[in-house]
């Protein structure tokens, strides 16, 4: 996040054509005045670090991108994401490397194919987003294990900063938790949000098309106008359709993960890349721009309006000393560093639920799983005092903590 920022701020002082003061920005950073130097010479990308030479820093992986390739809707740069993410110690080389590498061994992927492109249309900071959902993604594990899910895929018109939420089903329920998640995540308001006819927003009554008034509510709510495109019009929307090409780098992962959380890692990884590469549109990483574009969003205003528009989707709470808030009748664990602050309870459809506070998705508890998060147990038997001063030494605190475990597996 730290490199994001520096990257950003470069760019920032690269619009406005000042050349900025290195030893400054350097120590906000931790980082050498030189190394901050060197990000500024690359132009808003990394600084190369002569690994793009090195394509034989993938043959000891060559059967395992043969095979990756041959899986259907893969891309060379999904495969490259995940050696990166797979091989983390290997220091591979980049995607230029890897391209050769593979054009050196005679590895294709399919291509891609598709609709001529359309003219693009810029829009000023602030004015629009673009939404659509990645229908029916379905995924093997590495017990062969079948998971089917959704997965909702916003973009600023501006900036290009995507926004990615999975979602077992597409209800007019989801489409408001995802609205509601990523008015948070934004920390803003776009002006208006632009989709095509799904089925969370029009109903078919009599051969009529008739709004979905629940959706448009909670717009209203939130002071953003619902636009739709005509039928058979995509390129209205084609800033959103474009994050298809990031979320196809999903497949590369194919009978390669455990499950829910898992999935959750690999999207979470997949938005972060599609913010921090330069677009080519604009040369710039989306969340460089976004930097600009934040500032022009419609402040969230008046939540209470915004969540009682949302009905029993949210709830607010104080998180108590146990980190255990619940919705649907069913706790779920955050992390010590939230108690004693206000959080927002987003439930889905079905008992999956998620946890905002201060904006940050903080915990995401899905339907049947164990209310406990392993990263939030860990914390805990750790020895952190999350009691209170009353709790007395660390193994009290754990003795404690481990009754409330036991409690909350008996009750479910």
């Amino acid at each position: 996040m730290a490199e994001k920022n520096l990257i950003g701020e470069l760019d920032m002082y690269r619009e406005a054509g000042i050349k900025p003061n290195f030893s400054d920005i350097a120590k906000r950073y931790g980082k050498d005045r030189h190394t901050v130097a060197a990000y500024w010479r690359a132009e808003g990308g990394r600084p190369r670090d002569g690994r793009a030479d090195r394509a034989g820093s993938f043959d000891a992986h060559i059967e395992e991108v043969a095979a990756k390739a041959q899986l259907p809707g893969v891309t060379k740069k999904g495969i490259h994401e995940w050696l990166l993410h797979r091989y983390p110690g290997e220091n591979l080389a980049g995607y230029n490397a890897f391209t050769q590498f593979m054009r050196k061994n005679g590895i294709a992927v399919g291509a891609s194919g598709g609709p001529e492109p359309h003219p693009r249309f810029e829009t000023p900071p602030g004015l629009q987003l673009q939404f659509d959902w990645k229908e029916s993604v379905r995924m093997a594990n590495r017990d062969g294990e079948l998971f089917e899910f959704n997965v909702f895929a916003a973009t600023l018109a501006h900036s290009r900063r995507h926004i990615f939420i999975r979602s077992g089903t597409r209800t007019t329920d989801d489409l408001v938790r995802c609205m509601y998640a990523t008015i948070a995540r934004l920390g803003g308001v776009p002006r208006e949000w632009v989709t095509d006819n799904m089925s969370a927003l029009v109903a078919i009554k009599g051969g009529r098309r008739l709004k979905v008034q629940r959706a448009y509510e909670f717009a209203k709510a939130a002071g953003f106008e619902l636009k739709l495109c005509r039928p058979r019009s995509p390129q209205t929307k084609g800033k959103v359709e474009s994050s298809n090409r990031f979320l196809s780098r999903l497949a590369a992962y194919q009978g390669d993960f455990d499950g829910w959380d898992d999935i959750d890692e690999i999207i979470a990884r997949i938005e972060d890349a599609s913010n921090s590469e330069p677009n080519e549109t604009t040369g710039l990483p989306p969340s460089a721009l976004f930097m600009e574009e934040k500032d022009a969003l419609l402040p969230v205003g008046n939540l209470r309006a915004l969540e009682e528009a949302m009905g029993d989707v949210v709830r607010v709470a104080r998180v108590p000393a146990t980190m255990l808030v619940s919705a649907h009748g069913e706790p779920m664990s955050v992390s010590r560093r939230c108690i004693g602050r206000p959080a927002r309870i987003v439930c889905m459809p079905g008992g999956a639920m998620d946890c905002y506070v201060g904006g940050e998705l903080v915990a995401t508890h899905v339907a049947g799983g164990p209310a406990y998060d392993p990263a939030h147990y860990a914390e805990a038997m750790a020895g952190k005092r999350w009691f209170g001063d009353a709790a007395g030494d660390i193994e009290a605190a754990a003795a404690a903590t481990l009754g409330l475990l036991d409690s909350i597996g008996g009750s479910l």
